[in-house]
């Protein structure tokens, strides 16, 4: 019997707008940018009673380009922007390590899943990753995950359970995946 359901979402490029392509990080928190429909999206979860976490490979620190207390200021940014909206993260791992570190965190390995798991008293295999990325969806696989693919990217069948063209179509996917028992819960 499965256990209570979690939402884990990556953070670049879904949360987040990436930053161009000759940056590639996003090193201040001023630079951190909301993707259309993903405030929306969270808040339902939230009003829904569904733990959300996000789980986020950060490389830019090993790579030297910003610290962790950097990463800290910017995660307290995007707390700051959902908050706005009415939204709420529950949980945020991160991996600060490169490939070369062959650390168990790193996505497309499913640690930061499992942690988070732990964190937020979910179920993975009652649960769904989110990325637009094909190692996001790896990850939640190996996890026991239930997977969405948001974006443009080539994600393989084999990790894939269900794909969405862009993060403005997240709050109706959030709305038909996990339903309103009743009128009071949107109160």
């Amino acid at each position: 019997m499965k256990g209570k359901t979690g939402i884990f979402l990556d953070r670049d490029g879904l949360i987040n707008q990436p930053p161009p392509e000759e940056v590639r990080y996003v090193t201040r928190p001023e630079d951190f940018h909301l993707m259309p429909g993903i405030a929306k999206a969270i808040r339902h979860a939230n009003l829904v009673g569904i733990p959300v976490g996000v789980v986020t490979n950060q490389k830019g620190i090993a790579l030297g380009r910003y610290t962790i207390p950097d990463l800290h200021r910017i995660h307290d940014r995007m707390k700051e922007l959902l908050a706005r909206e009415g939204a709420e993260v529950q949980d945020i791992q991160f991996c600060p390590c490169s490939e070369e570190d062959q650390c168990q965190c790193r996505k497309p390995l499913p640690g930061m899943i499992f942690a988070s798991a732990r964190n937020l008293g979910v179920d993975p295999s009652a649960s769904w990753m989110i990325g637009d990325q094909p190692r996001d969806l790896m990850a939640g696989r190996a996890a026991g995950c239930s997977t969405l693919g948001v974006g443009s990217a080539d994600f393989p069948e084999e990790c894939t359970d269900q794909t969405l063209s862009s993060t403005a179509e997240l709050p109706t996917w959030f709305a038909e995946h996990f339903p309103f028992q009743n009128s009071a819960e949107l109160q």
